[in-house]
């Protein structure tokens, strides 16, 4: 595996960075960004599905 995917991969799952770390400050910036997205993504989707069920089941009980 290359360091790039790698380093996506420990980011977005939010494992942490203990062997590798960004230097650059727009780097680092990236890094707080693709991060953020790691935690915000799966928040998103979860609340879209749960949003989806509840106005599916209220459309059910309507019938």
């Amino acid at each position: 595996m290359s360091i790039k995917p790698y380093f996506s991969f420990v980011t977005m799952t939010t494992l942490g960075m203990g062997d590798m770390i960004p230097v650059g400050s727009l780097a680092k910036s990236l890094v707080v960004f693709q991060g953020m997205i790691g935690l915000l993504y799966p928040v998103i989707m979860i609340a879209r599905l749960v949003s989806m069920e509840v106005a599916h089941s209220t459309l059910g009980k309507r019938n």
